[in-house]
């Protein structure tokens, strides 16, 4: 017989799979005007939406702000090895949420100049 524990995890995982699920396909449908190549992309809004569904309790785009992209790329540059990602996938990733999102993120969070010494220094 399962414990109680399990069953709740169980079901917080079957949970957060639902919401990521539901979040790619509001994801998806506002993808229409995207430049991105689609493989890209795919992986793109595959990240988004597993963040939004494993950290946040945000359960439609509609419910996304700018302080939860901001949190977003904060999580992008400190687990960029363990992603698999490279600063131009970053940076297109941050573009294309604020494109389909319509959200303005802070410029400086999409400074990748050799100035920008606050993201280098994440990137160590």
């Amino acid at each position: 017989m399962e414990r109680w524990g399990d069953q709740l995890k169980k079901r917080a995982s079957v949970m957060r799979e639902q919401t990521y699920r539901q979040l790619t396909e509001e994801f998806k449908m506002r993808l229409q005007t995207a430049n991105s190549s689609h493989a890209k992309v795919s992986k793109w809004v595959q990240l988004f939406c597993m963040y939004l569904a494993n950290y946040t309790d945000v359960k439609h785009l509609q419910e996304v702000n700018k302080a939860c992209v901001e949190d977003y790329f904060h999580y992008l540059t400190e687990n960029y090895r363990r992603l698999s990602l490279n600063l131009t996938d970053i940076k297109r990733s941050m573009q294309l949420i604020e494109e389909v999102l319509e959200i303005k993120v802070d410029d400086s969070l999409l400074d990748f100049s050799l100035s920008n010494l606050h993201l280098w220094s994440k990137l160590k």
